[in-house]
């Protein structure tokens, strides 16, 4: 539930106290929505490609990550326009960004029953099955073309499913906390090998499994 608006089978939301240092954030093919306390303005995160280092301030924030798929019905945009950009709220919603946060509650209301029922359910089956499965037996599994497949997944997700299977994986590693196990993770996660793993999350976080589990993180950024 946020603010009276229950997201569960659209988003899952957060409310932390981000303290002070630097934090690592896995890529993520989810689009989020940000509010920060004290702040005037809330920001759309989009479809993120790569990891991220960067310095923290001390904050209180609401963070409503949409599902892969759902940031079109809720947000008014593809979702491939998104990728890798942080942008105020008010540059997609217009004024009804301004409303406060009970205008930000009756929007997200009407939106969330803006969807096509089919369409997301084929949306979140592909993004449950892609990792492991991979795309070509994905699509046999969903019934669709590989091409229909890839046309949906830029659309409704932003990225292409060979992309988001990769990114998804990477996430699966940052979250496993099991860096002295990789061999067995990696068979665990549809990797081919230790090395493909060990490429794909270097391509993706900027350091190798074994110095991100260390700490030994590249320099960071401005949140």
């Amino acid at each position: 539930m946020w603010f009276g608006v229950e997201l569960t089978t659209w988003a899952d939301v957060d409310v932390e106290s981000v303290a002070s240092g630097t934090r690592a954030a896995a890529p993520d093919a989810a689009t989020s929505l940000v509010f920060c306390a004290g702040a005037e303005e809330a920001y759309v995160v989009g479809p993120r490609t790569r990891g991220k280092f960067y310095r923290a301030v001390p904050v209180v924030r609401w963070k409503v990550r949409l599902r892969p798929g759902r940031a079109r019905a809720v947000l008014g945009v593809s979702a491939h326009e998104l990728v890798d950009t942080v942008v105020p709220l008010r540059d997609v919603w217009g004024g009804l960004a301004r409303r406060g946060f009970d205008g930000l509650r009756a929007a997200l209301r009407e939106r969330l029953v803006d969807v096509d029922p089919a369409r997301d359910a084929v949306v979140a089956e592909a993004t449950r099955v892609l990792p492991g499965l991979g795309v070509a037996a994905t699509a046999r599994v969903l019934h669709v073309s590989e091409r229909h497949l890839r046309t949906l997944f830029r659309e409704a997700v932003g990225v292409s499913p060979k992309q988001y299977a990769r990114l998804e994986r990477v996430r699966r590693v940052v979250a496993s906390g099991r860096p002295g196990s990789l061999a067995h993770l990696a068979a665990e996660l549809g990797y081919y090998d230790q090395s493909h793993l060990n490429a794909e999350f270097r391509a993706a976080m900027g350091v190798a499994p074994g110095a991100f589990a260390a700490g030994r993180y590249p320099d960071p950024t401005p949140c």
